[in-house]
């Protein structure tokens, strides 16, 4: 049985939508709403019960115009919060808006599918590898 939880909300022609939170999501349901929000502006976040020091236990997707960040949260001994990312490894000092807030360019992705493997992953394993999110 799944640990996760999986909930979220998409914007289409101005309309905010809530995605039901779903306990326990099947890897079917995950891929559901990925695609929803590979087609939407909105926030998918994937939380599992692992809140343990060291252990991930958050990934958020910030999707707007195409355009992915995602936050990959891991709760440190000292109480801090180690938020891993995507990184193009550019240098670039640009910042973009995502959802109205801005966010380094070097941090997002325009390739789903890279989004989806980390998902995926993190659904499957418990973690992202650090090449993938570092």
């Amino acid at each position: 049985m799944s640990k996760f939880e999986l909930g979220g909300y998409f914007l289409k022609n101005g309309t905010r939508t809530q995605l039901p939170l779903e306990k326990a999501p099947s890897i079917e349901k995950l891929e559901k709403y990925l695609d929803i929000l590979n087609n939407s502006d909105g926030i998918l976040v994937l939380s599992n019960d692992q809140e343990e020091n060291l252990k991930p236990y958050e990934m958020t997707l910030y999707s707007d115009n195409k355009r992915y960040l995602i936050l990959f949260a891991t709760l440190m001994d000292d109480g801090d919060i180690e938020v891993r990312t995507f990184n193009d490894n550019s240098g670039s000092q640009e910042f973009i808006s995502i959802l109205g807030e801005p966010y380094a360019k070097a941090s997002t992705v325009t390739d789903f599918s890279l989004v989806i493997k980390v998902f995926k992953e993190f659904y499957q394993t418990d973690d992202v590898n650090r090449e993938l999110l570092a």
